[in-house]
């Protein structure tokens, strides 16, 4: 073998073993770190999917989620998750953490009232990332199912459009179906089949941003005033 074509040999290998170390970085980083995600429906409107001035029922907005920060963290009550509602489906959600492991969530007169872990009284969640249509106009879809106890390791979750939105009230049914009220653990999400939470969104470029964690420190420091 003469020393040119043992050079050209040598560039192929070398070609070959880079391209498989970058194919296995890029399987990694999706598997453990971030993943890109295409936001389907209304429900997290006007938050996500609100393009050119209306609620995009199909597929719109681009995200990108990152799957690294629960391996370290626990999720937070506002952020914004992608995740299963049980370990049998293939379908992906995406919802706003509302109410946190050991504590009572009642949907009330409009609102959304939180009772913490260690707390007798509960306070209003200010919510002002709700748009007009749903600010003050959350409801449940069950007049006899409206206080939600989350059992330890789950979450109850709600979509920003909540005129709109499948999720922890009617167990991620799509039909108000009387078995959600036989089964309520059905209502919440583990946290094992939650996947991440939505970091950026990078579809459409005009409206590349990071996505926004509401503060809610004021609503609990209100109450501990009293």
């Amino acid at each position: 073998m003469n020393v040119k074509v043992k050079k050209v040999l040598l560039w192929f290998l070398d070609l070959g073993i880079n391209i498989a170390i970058i194919f296995a970085l890029v399987l990694i980083i999706q598997q453990w770190f971030i993943a890109p995600f295409d936001v389907s429906g209304a429900s997290m409107c006007n938050t996500l999917n609100y393009i050119e001035g209306k609620c995009e029922n199909g597929y719109g907005e681009k995200i990108i989620i990152n799957e690294a920060t629960y391996l370290f963290n626990s999720p937070q009550r506002g952020e914004i998750v992608v995740f299963k509602a049980n370990e049998e489906e293939d379908k992906y959600y995406i919802k706003r953490i509302i109410g946190l492991p050991g504590e009572t969530i009642e949907v009330k007169d409009g609102n959304v009232y939180v009772t913490e872990v260690g707390r007798t009284e509960s306070y209003t969640l200010e919510e002002n990332y709700l748009n007009a249509e749903n600010k003050g106009n959350t409801k449940a879809y069950f007049n006899d199912f409206t206080v939600f106890e989350v059992p330890a390791e789950h979450y109850f979750v709600l979509g920003d459009n909540r005129k709109s939105s499948t999720d922890s009230r009617s167990c991620f049914q799509n039909s108000i179906a009387e078995s959600c009220k036989k089964t309520p653990e059905k209502a919440y999400v583990s946290a094992e089949l939650i996947r991440g939470k939505a970091w950026i969104i990078w579809w459409p470029i005009g409206k590349i941003r990071l996505v926004d964690i509401p503060d809610y420190q004021s609503t609990s420091e209100s109450l501990e005033e009293k």
